[in-house]
């Protein structure tokens, strides 16, 4: 008894821990920021100027290209500073014909040993070399984009932000329990994680859809990850080199989620498993560099490869809590419990403000009855995953 205390005893300061560092962020998610919109202010008294290459990576998306086309086509900004160009990888629908029919560039791409995005798009970047863009925005085949969003990135780039991520949004998060609960998610990380480190001079995340790099990173790098997160791998590399990725909640996308268990296994697989790989792949270089560079950023980003996925934590978190309790109940409830205790109390509060900071509805509360099931569903995955190596191909989400 006195091992397996002072096990959950050492879990429940882990628990607590992240949640310490999250509720940090979510702080200074209020800080204000100032400095930045005295320049955004000068810069938008100035005409748009940047040149971008909006990049849509498609395979066989012909159910919902034409309406991402029109969102674009809906873009307030000048014309003649934005072309629309999509690559239809290795696709066996009419992407292509569709996206042209819409007034596209299309490159079609087939190469059936280098399949997904991270491929995809390093190809493209080769082929628009001599395109004159100063910028590029990379757009899924299955969003909707605010028609301000180019003004927003373009005040961005003007103030000399290198690569930047816009907030991702779902199109609809009262449509079913799944969307529900991946719009908390959403809401949690964008509104608090995300806010706060970028409020704190961090780097955000990058999330693979509504992100823009401008010509310098693109022609330096192309695009280096071809992993099944390309995004986070990438996003790694940019820290590693000392490049902040910035935070743009004002540029916002909207994006379908799938809404049953059935469809979201295979995302989700490639999610959490993909991020593990990730992990540990990159956090002894983050750490190196942590040390040799003194380098806030990058211990930050380790740190945030080690935290599991919420529904992940939560869920092993509160099993050990109904094990930190059966022993607490025989030592008249001591420090072990007080521990689990606070840890689970600060993430219910967590999950509160991210919903109320998002002003979310009645119904997505209502939805949140459908926890223990998202947990187990994705606690199962992970454990599937673990002893398989079926995420390490890049598969399409069903819809």
């Amino acid at each position: 008894m006195f091992l397996i205390w002072h096990v959950l005893f050492i879990f429940g300061i882990v628990f607590l821990s992240i949640n310490v560092y999250l509720w940090f962020l979510a702080c200074a998610s209020f800080l204000p920021e100032r400095k930045r919109v005295q320049r955004v202010q000068r810069v938008q008294r100035g005409r748009p100027r940047t040149r971008f290459a909006i990049i849509v990576p498609a395979h066989d998306e012909s159910k919902v290209i034409e309406r991402t086309m029109t969102s674009l086509g809906e873009i307030d900004y000048p014309d003649e500073l934005h072309e629309i160009v999509v690559v239809a990888d290795n696709c066996s629908d009419d992407t292509a014909q569709i996206a042209r029919a819409c007034g596209a560039t299309v490159f079609e791409r087939e190469d059936d040993a280098n399949r997904g995005k991270g491929f995809a798009l390093d190809w493209v970047f080769k082929k628009l070399e001599q395109n004159p863009f100063e910028a590029v925005v990379i757009v899924d085949a299955d969003t909707i984009v605010a028609p301000d969003f180019l003004t927003q990135c373009d005040v961005r780039v003007q103030n000399g932000e290198k690569a930047i991520q816009g907030y991702y949004d779902v199109i609809d998060p009262e449509g079913s329990p799944m969307s529900s609960l991946s719009y908390l998610g959403f809401v949690l990380n964008r509104n608090l994680r995300y806010t706060g480190r970028t409020r704190l001079g961090g780097s955000s995340n990058l999330l693979g859809n509504g992100m823009c790099f401008t010509r310098e990173i693109t022609d330096k790098y192309g695009w280096p990850a071809s992993s099944v997160v390309e995004d986070l791998e990438f996003e790694i590399i940019l820290n590693l080199d000392g490049i902040r990725v910035s935070f743009a909640p004002e540029a916002r996308i909207f994006a379908e989620m799938p809404e049953t268990f059935e469809q979201s296994t295979t995302q989700r697989s490639r999610w959490d498993l993909g991020k593990f790989q990730i992990r540990n792949k990159y956090v002894p270089r983050l750490l190196m560099k942590a040390i040799t560079r003194l380098s806030v950023n990058c211990f930050d980003r380790a740190i945030e490869l080690c935290i599991p996925p919420y529904s992940i934590l939560w869920g092993f978190s509160f099993l050990l809590f109904v094990g930190a309790l059966a022993v607490s109940i025989m030592d008249e409830f001591d420090e072990l419990f007080t521990v689990w205790s606070a840890g689970l109390g600060a993430s219910v509060a967590y999950v509160l403000l991210g919903l109320i900071v998002a002003k979310a509805s009645w119904r997505i509360y209502r939805n949140l009855l459908y926890a223990p099931f998202f947990i187990i569903w994705r606690m199962n995955i992970i454990l599937k995953g673990s002893v398989s190596k079926a995420t390490e191909k890049w598969i399409k989400t069903e819809r």
